[in-house]
């Protein structure tokens, strides 16, 4: 069983800000786990881990950024938020508009403890059902790892294996890839999963390293835990011989001239093609080579076969239940539409696509019609046809990826021996002995 689903369950809260807080001594003792926050970006970690659950964000006392909080309660959107205010804040627009969009109740101070307690208790009862309706919603932080082909299992096999190490790592992929997930499923499976993760957009990153809303340097949040550079291409020349240090000894200047001694582990993404080197300058050459000491490729969508679908299916299903539609299938015509179409944005544009759907959905199916994508220009294929030539691409991919030894190109796929030759004759691809060596 997913942690985070034992982590995550019907008796547990996440509060947010608030001190001294009256009611929650009694939530305690009625057998509700709470588990507090103070850090908003260490909550994106911990709301990871928890999964579905009870949120109780208390802004009485203006411990956060609004503006903060309102983008972390809208990337957790598994989460069933509850608002504590003073009775005056309610006069205050920009807190009255937070509430109304994202909240599903709200209590003014002091806490009335017992409809505080009904009000959870009915909201963690919707969660359960939520549960039992969508199982398929699982794991949200890892969407885009989902997939049964081979090139996907051959990442999820890599994140597992690289999360164990220490050592710098560079995500390679295409814009849209979903480059951020893979990094994030590294860090949860790695050593440091507890500890700060800081993403920092390269290109806007200023000098000190720090984070423009918090007003926190990045280093000295990420100490101890991870860093991930963002388009690292992108970063300043002084931003980049600072990590160019950081990586040689784990030293840091600040801007003060006092030396900060830091243990990152250093993630870093770039949609950059590094075929020809020579077309990098110096110092971002040096970078490369320093973080390319583990490098994983996430896959553009075309690349993916079938496993569009199912993430597809997936995403229609998670925006289905965030939008409140009846939408929960495709037809098989929609289904061959996803297939054949390239997806030049990659997931990013799948992403927008089935959000378009699920909002405009009548009925439980989504036809094709219902997307917004460019239709077949010639003879319409099938769903069937679509998928056996998609089936016969990944028994090619896995036989070269093998050197055509049969036996190791089924383990790849999971599947026995026999079903293999079952899939090579299917596919007129039995190769002749003086081609392929018998696994």
């Amino acid at each position: 069983m997913d942690k985070r689903n034992k982590i995550g369950a019907a008796n547990s809260i996440v509060v947010f800000g608030g001190v001294n807080q009256k009611w929650l001594p009694s939530m305690e003792a009625a057998g509700w786990s709470c588990h507090r926050c103070y850090d908003l970006r260490a909550a994106e970690s911990l709301l990871l881990e928890m999964g579905p659950c009870i949120g109780v964000v208390d802004l009485s006392n203006d411990d956060f950024s609004l503006h903060s909080l309102a983008a972390l309660v809208n990337r957790n959107k598994q989460v069933r938020w509850i608002a504590i205010v003073r009775d005056e804040q309610l006069s205050n627009e920009a807190i009255s508009q937070f509430i109304v969009n994202f909240c599903l109740d709200y209590f003014s101070t002091p806490v009335p403890c017992e409809r505080l307690k009904q009000t959870i208790g009915h909201q963690s009862g919707m969660l359960a059902l939520e549960r039992q309706v969508w199982p398929q919603l699982g794991q949200f932080g890892q969407q885009g790892l989902q997939g049964n082909t081979p090139i996907m299992k051959k990442l999820r096999d890599q994140v597992k294996r690289v999360a164990l190490s220490d050592v710098p790592v560079l995500i390679n992929g295409e814009i849209g890839t979903g480059k951020l997930v893979v990094a994030e499923a590294l860090h949860q499976a790695s050593i440091r999963a507890k500890k700060p993760f800081a993403r920092v957009n390269c290109e806007t990153v200023q000098a000190g390293w720090i984070d423009d809303i918090e007003r926190q340097s990045y280093l000295d949040y990420a100490n101890n835990g991870v860093l991930l550079l963002d388009e690292f291409t992108l970063l300043a020349d002084e931003r980049k011989k600072e990590i160019l240090k950081i990586l040689s000894d784990g030293t840091y200047y600040r801007p003060d001239g006092s030396i900060l001694t830091v243990d990152i582990r250093i993630i870093a993404t770039s949609s950059h093609n590094f075929d020809d080197l020579s077309e990098l300058d110096t110092l971002t050459r040096d970078l490369y080579f320093r973080l390319n000491v583990i490098s994983l490729s996430v896959p553009a969508l075309r690349e993916r076969g079938s496993d569009i679908v199912l993430l597809a299916e997936f995403l229609l299903l998670k925006y289905a239940r965030q939008y409140n539609s009846v939408a929960k299938s495709f037809s098989e015509q929609a289904q061959a539409m996803l297939l054949q179409y390239q997806w030049p944005g990659n997931v990013r544009e799948l992403i927008s696509q089935i959000k378009r759907a699920v909002l405009l959905a009548e009925n439980k199916c989504i036809e094709a019609e219902q997307l917004d994508i460019p239709r077949i220009t010639e003879d319409k294929q099938s769903l069937k046809k679509i998928r056996e030539e998609s089936e016969r691409t990944a028994l090619l991919t896995v036989l070269e990826n093998n050197k055509g030894q049969i036996s190791a190109a089924a383990r790849e796929l999971g599947v026995s021996r026999a079903t293999m030759y079952r899939l090579l004759n299917k596919h007129d691809l039995i190769p002749p002995p003086r081609c392929f060596r018998q696994g």
